[in-house]
């Protein structure tokens, strides 16, 4: 009896988890693994992904200028100081996505840095904070290894230059796709697993 209630309790949690989700698996399991393939082919190229990356990152604000170009253009906008302003934006927009354009790799350089620093501060405050939990004698070993981690990291991203700017990105964007991928796939199993004990999803 108690064994036939804890059940029950689990699948209406599952309920309440799943209430807000798409409610057929199999195409929940055809994306995951779909996104396993992808992210594992791209940690095989991870070059050619971080150069399509940039491209659709240029695309998007070569895209955004154009749009705010024609919607100044069009805007029945009679304060002409308002209306430069707008056009100097949607200019800067569009030479911004044409440079990226001309050589995306200059560009997945400079995002490379500004990942770098950042993988710098966070390993700096996780090893700050890890000292603060040793002076109140909570657990400090694990914030500490997490923050040289990033540290080794950041360095192997600095010293590696200008060659780590080809495969960081690409790498990222690979390791994201297949924790999303097995995220759905088990998800999709989950709901299947549901659906054939007689659950309505």
């Amino acid at each position: 009896m108690n064994d036939n209630l804890t059940k029950e309790t689990d699948y209406s949690r599952s309920f309440l988890v799943l209430q807000e989700l798409p409610i057929n698996w199999k195409w929940m399991l055809f994306l995951g693994v779909l996104m396993v393939l992808l992210g594992t082919l791209g940690l095989v190229a991870s070059g050619f992904l971080t150069l399509t990356s940039m491209l659709m990152f240029g695309g998007f604000i070569f895209a955004g200028g154009i749009i705010q170009m024609i919607h100044t253009v069009m805007a029945k906008e009679k304060d002409w100081g308002g209306k430069v302003q707008h056009i100097l934006i949607a200019l800067l927009y569009i030479v911004a996505g044409l440079i990226i354009f001309w050589d995306p790799f200059a560009t997945s350089l400079i995002v490379t840095i500004l990942l770098a620093s950042l993988f710098a501060v966070i390993g700096g405050t996780k090893i700050w904070y890890a000292f603060y939990c040793k002076k109140q004698d909570w657990k400090w070993l694990l914030p500490a290894f997490s923050g040289l981690l990033n540290l080794v990291l950041t360095a192997i991203i600095i010293t590696t230059l200008p060659e780590s700017a080809i495969w960081l990105i690409g790498l990222l964007i690979a390791i994201e796709m297949l924790f999303s991928g097995w995220f759905l796939l088990l998800l999709g199993l989950r709901m299947r697993k549901i659906e054939k004990n007689g659950q309505p999803i």
